[in-house]
């Protein structure tokens, strides 16, 4: 019997020192804010230059590409008469994988000229934190609905956070 008691006794003891325990508990809320700061800046815009087309040509069939400095690297059909080097755009990201650039911006990627005639454009990562998007391919595919004139777009690049 002397062993049941002292045993309630450290039962009640526990019990006790559980309830106190349990009296003096707070909950408490924590809250972080993770930011990254990508900052995109823009420091020099894309320039293709004044492209001349023959309007006398019939074809639908005229292709010119550049390569990532601009420089024309190949043309085909007979619309095309002169079309200068491009200036490429050139921006800075502040981003973490930075050579891992196709698979981090988003970014308007055709420039119509009437009809199907269009230039679309690349982003290409030169070193660090700097990037250039260039003119990746011009075409004239339907030469009716070629007008003259200037033509331009904003393009907006955007970091998409993987």
């Amino acid at each position: 019997m002397k062993n049941y008691i002292l045993l309630l006794g450290v039962a009640t003891v526990a019990l006790g020192s559980y309830c106190a325990y349990a009296g003096n508990s707070a909950t408490m809320t924590v809250t972080a804010t993770i930011a990254h700061d990508v900052s995109l800046t823009v420091t020099h815009d894309l320039e293709l230059g004044t492209i001349t087309i023959n309007p006398a040509y019939t074809g639908n069939d005229t292709y010119w590409t550049y390569s990532t400095s601009g420089i024309i690297s190949y043309t085909s059909g007979k619309a095309l008469v002169s079309a200068p080097n491009a200036t490429i755009g050139t921006f800075t990201a502040n981003v973490p994988d930075p050579s891992n650039h196709g698979n981090i911006f988003d970014y308007t990627a055709e420039m119509s000229l009437g009809g199907k005639n269009y230039c679309s454009f690349g982003v290409f990562h030169i070193s660090g934190n700097t990037f250039v998007i260039y003119p990746d391919e011009c075409g004239i595919e339907d030469m009716s609905a070629l007008t003259a004139g200037t033509y331009s777009v904003p393009i907006n690049i955007s970091y998409i956070p993987s």
